[in-house]
């Protein structure tokens, strides 16, 4: 899906092409238990404040609406026969203009309606009178084909991107744990505790300093002290902290690890990937320990984690290496799909 290049857009007068109407006032007292959407001026649930059943100043299906006070410029298409209150202007296009078009025009409308507020109403002469920038023809019309197809792949690009979200969610939650069983944390790592490094003893440096946080890969701050650092390609985990407590990260390159936090070398060979699979078992195996019941070394060590195992009831790392190495892909596919619908 190609950019958009507004610089060759033009100004088209929005009379010009809808006809624009205001709302009708109707009071709770007087509203009618139904089914018809009643639009009033809200910047959610596409702009539906209520359900009805009156009937009396209904607008067709396919219309705009967009709100000239309390939510200035906010701007719906309407796929059913609706009831606009009196904070809305109603949009009916004069010509035949496909949903996909009114909904590349939306954004439009909203950007305009910003120049407008509680004070300075985008009454409906004014929203008539006012201009839109949108993509020409050759001949200087609304390019209404090129906004088709655009939202076209902009909405496919969208369903795909909710697909693979509902994959990994879908993937998540069928993990069959009845196969799992534990493992103690002392068979699979050995545990070593971190050392006490004072800001006042920090020396400025370039290697991550590891302490008891929740952010930034547990990294509080970067030192060039030498004397306790450990290597790349271990985990660490914080026993100590109210809020972090249980928090893993895997490290991937040489780092010191405060006094609150726990280096786990692994017994097996460990990947960023199985790492990444372990980090919220760990936090879940936390959860009996409190602030005054630290998860010091040696209770981490007799704490259990449970874990898939293969046909020999082992572990089973090649399963967990190739069920986050999807999942990563999963995530950063629809990363750069968010991204290019930016």
């Amino acid at each position: 899906m190609s950019n958009l290049d507004v610089l060759s857009w033009k100004d088209f007068r929005i009379g010009d092409y809808f006809r624009v109407e205001k709302g009708t006032r109707l009071t709770k007292q007087n509203m009618i238990p139904g089914d018809i959407p009643f639009v009033g001026a809200s910047s959610k649930n596409n702009g539906i404040t209520s359900f009805i059943g009156n009937n009396a100043c209904l607008h067709p299906a396919g219309s705009i609406t967009v709100s000239y006070n309390g939510s200035v410029g906010e701007a719906f298409y309407q796929s059913s026969e609706f009831w606009a209150s009196d904070d809305v202007n109603i949009l009916t296009p004069l010509q035949h203009i496909s949903m996909n078009s009114m909904l590349f025009i939306l954004p439009v409308l909203k950007s305009v309606g910003r120049r407008y507020g509680y004070t300075n109403k985008w009454h409906q002469d004014a929203m008539s009178n006012d201009t839109i920038k949108l993509p020409a023809t050759e001949s200087g019309e609304p390019d209404w084909e090129y906004m088709d197809d655009y939202m076209r792949q902009t909405m496919a690009s969208m369903e795909t991107a909710i697909n693979m979200l509902q994959d990994v969610e879908l993937r998540q939650h069928s993990l069959n744990l009845s196969s799992w069983r534990s493992f103690l944390i002392q068979d699979l790592f050995v545990v070593t505790k971190g050392a006490r490094l004072t800001r006042a003893n920090m020396i400025e440096g370039t290697t991550p300093f590891i302490g008891a946080t929740l952010e930034n890969n547990g990294t509080t701050a970067y030192v060039g002290n030498t004397e306790h650092v450990h290597p790349g390609g271990v985990m660490t985990v914080a026993y100590d902290g109210q809020k972090a407590m249980g928090k893993a990260f895997w490290q991937p390159k040489p780092f010191w690890a405060s006094d609150s936090v726990n280096v786990l070398y692994p017994k097996f060979e460990l990947t960023r990937e199985i790492a990444l699979f372990l980090q919220p078992l760990f936090w879940e195996a936390s959860k009996p320990f409190s602030y005054d019941d630290k998860w010091g070394k040696e209770a981490m060590e007799r704490t259990p984690i449970m874990l898939p195992v293969d046909a020999q009831d082992n572990p089973d790392w090649e399963w967990m290496q190739q069920y986050m190495g999807r999942s990563l892909n999963d995530a950063e596919r629809t990363v750069e799909i968010c991204r290019l619908l930016g």
